[in-house]
């Protein structure tokens, strides 16, 4: 995770993550002040934060929806999208996923630096879900695996390190084993896909005049290229 700007203890931070941009809020700062530091903190990026979508994160700074609303309004006034809103408490993470918003993991800000997270459990990987269908224009991108309940679109792209696992139907771009791994796999309910590819290896474009496999189908690469079969529930995959 790269900081894009160095401040001060008790200014706002901007980072880049997998997730897209998050502007990390500093616990003690009152609410106008924030608002100016959040207002500088744009203002001073000109073109970098042109139709950007972030996140709110409040790190040990108690959630308000009072400062939420000042704060989306801000970013709306600027052409900037709140993605969602998360904190590094876990009480405070259960209050915003009670008021509707998906908190999502990073770093911790115990003492401001990045720490690695816990290791995995043998088997255990890590992975960024999606819960909405992603329509034309959309892209995700993730350096584990990518789960996602719902369709990925004609003009939509998905890119991840590891597997895709799609509940529903790819018509658009997915990519998985981007960083070269082709023993990453490609799932999905139906595969009707703009470009597959695996690694560095891309599928054969699917034969308009046939009709499409029925139930949960499987990419993986065999021998060299990319073959589809039909997922089963016995089949086992070693990494």
């Amino acid at each position: 995770m790269a900081e894009l700007h160095r401040s001060e203890p008790g200014q706002v931070r901007v980072r880049g993550t997998q997730d897209g941009l998050v502007l990390q809020l500093p616990p003690d700062v009152p609410l106008p002040v924030l608002l100016g530091q959040v207002r500088g903190r744009i203002d001073s990026g000109g073109e970098f934060f042109r139709q950007a979508e972030v996140v709110l994160d409040f790190g040990t700074r108690m959630p308000n929806v009072e400062e939420i609303v000042a704060l989306r309004a801000l970013l709306n006034e600027r052409g900037i999208t709140l993605r969602t809103v998360t904190a590094s408490v876990p009480e405070y993470r259960e209050l915003l996923h009670s008021w509707g918003y998906h908190p999502l993991r990073l770093v911790s800000r115990g003492d401001g630096r990045e720490q690695d997270p816990p290791p995995a459990a043998e088997g255990d990987r890590t992975a960024r879900y999606v819960r909405r269908t992603l329509r034309s224009g959309a892209s995700v991108h993730s350096d584990g695996d990518v789960v996602i309940l719902g369709d990925v679109n004609a003009g939509a792209e998905v890119y991840a390190a590891g597997d895709v696992v799609v509940w529903g139907a790819i018509r658009g771009t997915v990519h998985a084993g981007i960083e070269g791994d082709h023993g990453a796999i490609i799932c999905a309910l139906r595969l009707m896909p703009t470009q597959l590819r695996i690694g560095r290896i891309f599928a054969r474009p699917p034969d308009e005049r046939a009709a499409p496999a029925a139930g949960p189908l499987l990419a993986r690469v065999q021998d060299g290229e990319i073959v589809v079969e039909s997922w089963r529930a016995d089949r086992r995959l070693s990494r």
